[in-house]
């Protein structure tokens, strides 16, 4: 079956920011077949912890890099503000463009890209004790208004079922609910019970919320699929990175086309 696929999710973060782009692209793409992915620890835990702002802009990130992040080629119109009239970062852009060359060049190790390369080890540690603290029962109320967040993007999803498109939501984990090693250093630097937490607990919460909302909602979660490679030995992460490799994208990417695939 041939599609074409718009990729409208790159670089932007949690429901709300989910919300915003839908909100403005899809009117203007015709489709018929809108595909999500939540990945649902990051997704709670950004909301829980008040990070995200509905006010706040998109593309924070990678969105404000002036280079390309798979080939390095520079973006002039993205160029670094530099100086207070802001004409002056055009001429200093302009000026280095054609003197060193139309692309930046980095020594990316193996096996990262541009878009991807390993944090501190300290800030690894935090974002796997991030993650974990979403796998904590007795925290599940404290999520409630980021829940909230979760079923207003169903209910937009759920108008659009109605309206004859196919939906799909996804459900990814992070690299500790399926990353048993990974998972019990977390839990030793808590000094917790690594049977205190339910892994499969954030996973639980998001599909509960969109099946309150309907429950003919069409959800895959890949946690089962990821955890099957990882017990393979096949890590589908980048080492100290919360995206996956080039393996788990394979892997991610040949399920959600025999998924597609089926009518």
């Amino acid at each position: 079956m041939a599609a074409r696929v718009v990729n409208l999710g790159e670089p932007i973060s949690s429901i709300p920011q989910y919300l915003a782009t839908m909100n403005n692209w899809m009117p203007l793409i015709d489709h018929d077949m809108v595909l999500v992915n939540i990945f649902a620890v990051n997704d709670l835990g950004e909301l829980s912890r008040d990070e995200l702002q509905d006010d706040g802009y998109l593309n924070r990130i990678l969105g404000d890099l002036f280079v390309d992040v798979q080939t390095g080629r520079k973006r002039l119109d993205h160029v670094p503000h530099i100086f207070p009239l802001h004409v002056l970062d055009y001429l200093h852009t302009l000026y280095y463009y054609f003197r060193d060359g139309a692309f930046v060049h980095r020594d990316v190790p193996w096996p990262y890209t541009l878009a991807h390369g390993p944090v501190s080890p300290e800030a690894f540690v935090r974002v796997v004790a991030n993650d974990l603290a979403i796998c904590v029962p007795q925290t599940r109320e404290s999520h409630r208004p980021a829940l909230d967040r979760v079923a207003q993007l169903a209910r937009v999803l759920s108008d659009l079922k109605a309206r004859g498109k196919r939906v799909l939501i996804t459900i990814s984990p992070a690299e500790v609910q399926i990353n048993p090693a990974l998972f019990h250093e977390a839990a030793a630097r808590q000094n917790a019970d690594p049977a205190s937490y339910d892994l499969d607990l954030p996973n639980t919460m998001i599909r509960e919320t969109i099946q309150a909302v309907d429950p003919g909602l069409e959800i895959f979660d890949l946690t089962p699929l990821l955890r099957a490679a990882m017990a393979r030995g096949n890590n589908p992460y980048y080492p100290s990175d919360a995206h996956w490799n080039v393996d788990g994208n394979r892997i991610v990417g040949e399920a959600l086309a025999d998924r597609i695939g089926r009518p």
